[in-house]
Formats: C-alpha cells, structure tokens, sequence
C-alpha cells in the first residue's frame, strides 16, 4: 500500500461520487463495519417497535393503576376503551402505539397487541365527581348529568390476567 491512499477514492463506475477504497485499511473497516452498524440500527429500531410479553403486563398494571381514581371529562355510556388505552401509553412503558382494547361488556375491556399472545381483562366504571375541578362562583347547582352529557366522573379500574369473559 503506499502512503497516498487515500479512505475515499473516486468512483470507477462513471459517476462523481466517492467510495470506501478497499486498498486502505480505514476504508477497508468502514467497507465491512458500515453494513454492520446500519443492519443493528435496524434490530435496534424493531425491538424498540414491538411489545413484549413483559412490556405489556407492566404498562397496562400502571396504566390501570393510574386510570383507577382518576377524573375525567367524558360522557357515562359509551366507549371507555380510549381512557385505557391513554392510561397506558402514559404509563412510558413500551412503544407508543399498538395497544388493542375490544369492549366485552359491562364496562369491561380486553387489552392485548398484535406483538403478543398476552390479553388482560380491565373493568372500568364511571362515577359522577362530587367536587369537579372546575367551579363557577355563584352559579346556581346543575341538574345531573344524563348518560350521554358531558361531566366529571372519577373511574375505578382493575385488571385480571386472561381476556375478558
């Protein structure tokens, strides 16, 4: 090798662009670290994509836990299966998207991911708040919300392990 290889060298293919020169032992590594690096990047990127087993039971154990005695502004009946899946993702644990929640009934809802075999029953039931945290001096006393108002509720959650019957 002489002393004026250089790392980059012009390319031979008719193009300006520059490549690794193989006959310099610094451009020679990056020939053979480049795809290394690029290809665990990649693995990188896709564990950090997908849910596990663990990752799952313990986002949705905090994110229930945090769900349980929380106030929310929403109506009575309906779909609660957003204000879990919120609470989960709030949680921090695991990637940010792909939790599933089906609506079993009764306040019921079965959490799993397509990323596992994994499923929780979380139970969730809406009282009406005593105290809302906002308050209108002097204003006169509502009457109570109907099912489908807005208003403030406190949940109350709980999981089990299994999907839901």
């Amino acid at each position: 090798m002489d002393d004026d290889e250089h790392v980059l060298v012009r390319s031979r293919w008719g193009t300006s662009r520059y490549v690794y020169n193989h006959r310099n032992p610094v451009g020679l590594a990056l020939i053979v670290l480049t795809p290394l690096l690029a290809l665990g990047a990649l693995i990188g990127m896709r564990a950090e994509s997908t849910w596990s087993e663990g990752e799952l039971r313990d986002a949705v154990h905090a994110g229930i836990q945090r769900l349980d005695g929380g106030r929310h502004y929403t109506v009575l009946e309906g779909d609660h299966g957003g204000l879990i899946t919120e609470a989960i993702r709030r949680s921090g644990i695991g990637p940010e998207y792909g939790v599933e929640t089906r609506e079993a009934g009764a306040g019921r809802y079965t959490v799993s991911t397509a990323d596992t075999t994994a499923s929780y029953c979380a139970h969730i039931t809406l009282t009406l708040d005593e105290e809302p945290p906002v308050v209108f001096p002097d204003a006169a006393d509502l009457p109570p919300p109907g099912p489908d108002m807005l208003a403030f509720y406190v949940s109350h959650a709980t999981v089990g392990d299994g999907p839901c019957p």
